[in-house]
């Protein structure tokens, strides 16, 4: 069974570096970029099946990125991972298409989960 592919985004390489390192036993960890247009850029060259971004991305923010992403590659699933807790950004991002908003303090708990989560909706809608 192929791994589900995976790019991490985020203005941080220390997180970035952390999440390869908690992600990379169960998914392929295909890249990271550190700010929303090279997440958008990159996404459309690699097709990745998952984005794990952060809302506050420098030159376009995560918001805008996850929906560039959304429209060219509908199928793409969004895991917010960000330290914003104002609860009309989650909003926002679950309008979007994000399948999950996980605060940074508590990714080492959830963020795998909700990428299992995100990654398994998918197979739900194709094999139906």
């Amino acid at each position: 069974m192929r791994r589900a592919a995976v790019l991490l985004a985020d203005d941080h390489p220390m997180i970035c570096a952390a999440l390869r390192k908690m992600l990379e036993a169960d998914l392929d960890v295909i890249g990271f970029v550190q700010d929303g247009r090279a997440l958008v850029k990159t996404a459309l060259h690699l097709k990745p099946d998952l984005v794990v971004l952060d809302v506050g991305l420098p030159l376009m923010n995560g918001l805008e990125a996850g929906r560039q992403l959304k429209e060219n590659l509908p199928g793409i699933k969004l895991v917010f991972l960000t330290m914003n807790r104002d609860p009309d950004i989650a909003r926002e991002a679950f309008r979007i298409g994000a399948s999950a908003y996980v605060f940074k303090d508590a990714m080492g708990e959830e963020l795998l989960p909700a990428i299992r989560n995100a990654l398994n909706e998918h197979q739900q809608r194709t094999s139906i």
